[in-house]
């Protein structure tokens, strides 16, 4: 089986700049040629670029996934999954926090620490008013399920 650039962005569901870049910085092996002088694509060709999308998504940089090893049944190195999960672990535990503190905003705890100023200039109503009102659009609790695992 054989894809061209364009059908081979469109199956692996990425973008053909996205291609162009990995081929650019020697993540992606540039194919043979057909004689017209188009790229013909193959299954290996498919498999790393899907395989670098789901690192990718995993949260790997370009960098890292180019010092991985590559084959078929390869898998990252478990020190940089460990590595990984301590980031997203960090990362999940600052989202926890400014949660928390927007939660103090919704429930209006801390809407005495917001400055009075002069109305604003297209409402006439103070800003600290227009502030209470947006986050009075937003839902009380925001649910978010996260595995202590």
């Amino acid at each position: 089986m054989a894809w061209s650039t364009r059908e081979m962005a469109e199956l692996a569901g990425t973008s053909l700049r996205a291609v162009r870049h990995y081929h650019d910085i020697g993540l992606l092996e540039e194919p043979g040629r057909r004689s017209n002088g188009y790229k013909q694509y193959g299954v290996s060709h498919l498999v790393r670029l899907l395989r670098i999308k789901r690192l990718t998504a995993l949260g790997f940089s370009l960098s890292q996934i180019a010092d991985m090893r590559d084959g078929p049944d390869s898998d990252p190195d478990p020190r940089d999954l460990r590595a990984l999960d301590d980031e997203l672990a960090a990362t999940i535990e600052r989202l926890q926090h400014v949660r928390s503190d927007v939660g103090a905003l919704m429930r209006r705890t801390a809407a005495s620490e917001l400055p009075q100023a002069r109305s604003g200039r297209r409402t006439g109503r103070p800003p600290t008013a227009m502030v209470e009102e947006a986050f009075a659009a937003v839902p009380p609790t925001l649910d978010l399920a996260i595995d202590a695992n």
